[in-house]
């Protein structure tokens, strides 16, 4: 998990670089608001971790109903996340903002969409989760300890993409402001 995670924040952080030095180059550009929205967003994405995370908690002691319902609150969570997503691009597509003609609106659609598509495959991984937790109530311990590895890996790459979604929201909202 560590070698993914240091991989994606290389890769982000040279699509950062990269908008970064395209957008200070370029001398004028088509200015647009940042989707209010977006707030929203974050709010839920971050508190889909800390539904993650109480749902690690249950798993600990072993109460899996509890953690099943955490893991579902933590998928709609993330989904409505990609909701606010979808809605925020609409909104720069009704602003105008085209991804070839304006490199503060090809940033958006670019790290919205990577982003997405990472938040989708930490959806499934979560979701897989929550589909395998059922035998949790005829497994042993060692099935249990198994699926705690597994969600505590599973938790890393989610706290991850909130954190990594936190740093390109900055970046986008400060390139808009500029």
């Amino acid at each position: 998990m560590l070698v993914v995670l240091v991989s994606l924040t290389f890769f982000f952080g040279a699509l950062i670089l990269a908008f970064g030095l395209r957008i200070q180059q370029q001398g004028t550009w088509e200015r647009f608001q940042t989707p209010s929205i977006l707030w929203l967003g974050t709010g839920l994405l971050l508190l889909s971790s800390w539904t993650l995370e109480a749902a690690r908690r249950a798993l600990r002691r072993a109460l899996v109903v509890i953690y099943r319902g955490r893991l579902l609150a933590t998928i709609v969570l993330a989904v409505l996340f990609l909701c606010v997503q979808a809605v925020s691009a609409r909104d720069l597509i009704a602003q105008g903002v085209a991804a070839a003609a304006n490199p503060h609106g090809s940033a958006f659609y670019l790290f919205m969409g990577i982003h997405g598509a990472h938040l989708t495959g930490g959806i499934a991984w979560i979701g897989y989760l929550r589909s395998h937790s059922k035998r949790l109530f005829k497994g042993t311990e060692t099935d249990l300890r198994h699926h705690r590895r597994t969600l505590s890996a599973a938790a890393l790459y989610w706290h991850f993409m909130g954190a990594l979604w936190v740093v390109l929201y900055y970046f986008l909202r400060r390139w808009t402001a500029g």
